[in-house]
């Protein structure tokens, strides 16, 4: 490693894989920001990142002992961070994560333990950029607007994450923009049927699988914007017009 901190690096976490993994290689790709990402499970990808000059921390955020140690990493690989990235997340039916069980309160700890965590704790990262704009931005779940019985714990915490993205847009502004971008489909899933698909893409106006560009779209966005913070960010391809 070298002994220089990275400054106006993007930290993103969850980057081992998905849409996180994207992110991670459209920042090395297209700007020239240092990029630092967590990542839980040791997947190929993340050699890959690695290989393109990302720098991966392995952290487990479901013990929440671990977070300190995550900090103090950071602090020794960057000088300064342009953007935080909240993007590591879990996806789990109520009879996944029953009330008061691991799973449940994992649902809260990812989704918003461990976000308003590292938004005190990286504060003063962000501050020291020289960038004039600097950005919180989380990762949610258009479903939030919509009432499901079967994912009641899921979206209940993806709708504190967002409350809190608008709370801390407030506490950190003018000077951290913090935003929200909120998917509907993105990307489907290995094994899902042909039924399903057709069953997803009836649900939107634009009835496409659009792919994770559409979410780096929106992150650029919203960093770009000098005059946007406090909103959550719908990726839904119209389907509040259905």
């Amino acid at each position: 490693m070298s002994k220089t901190l990275k400054e106006n690096a993007i930290f993103i976490t969850g980057g081992g894989q998905r849409i996180g993994a994207y992110l991670v290689r459209q920042f090395l790709a297209n700007t020239d920001y240092p990029v630092v990402f967590t990542y839980r499970t040791q997947y190929a990808e993340v050699d890959e990142l690695v290989e393109l000059g990302a720098i991966a921390i392995q952290c487990d955020f479901d013990d929440q002992n671990n977070l300190p140690g995550l900090v103090k990493q950071i602090k020794q690989y960057c000088e300064s961070l342009r953007a935080v990235i909240h993007n590591a997340s879990v996806w789990l039916s109520d009879e996944q994560a029953p009330v008061f069980s691991t799973a449940y309160q994992g649902l809260f700890r990812l989704h918003v333990e461990v976000p308003n965590f590292l938004n005190h704790q990286l504060q003063s990262l962000l501050l020291a950029s020289n960038s004039e704009l600097k950005d919180i931005i989380s990762l949610s779940d258009y479903s939030v607007s919509h009432v499901s019985d079967t994912h009641i714990a899921y979206l209940s915490s993806k709708a504190a994450m967002q409350t809190s993205s608008v709370a801390f847009a407030k506490k950190f502004a003018p000077h951290i923009k913090v935003n929200d971008i909120a998917p509907a489909l993105i990307i489907f899933n290995e094994g899902d049927s042909e039924a399903y698909k057709q069953k997803r893409l009836s649900q939107a106006a634009i009835p496409i699988e659009p792919g994770e560009e559409v979410v780096w779209q929106a992150v650029m966005y919203l960093m770009n914007s000098s005059y946007t913070t406090g909103i959550s960010l719908p990726l839904n391809g119209g389907r509040h017009l259905l």
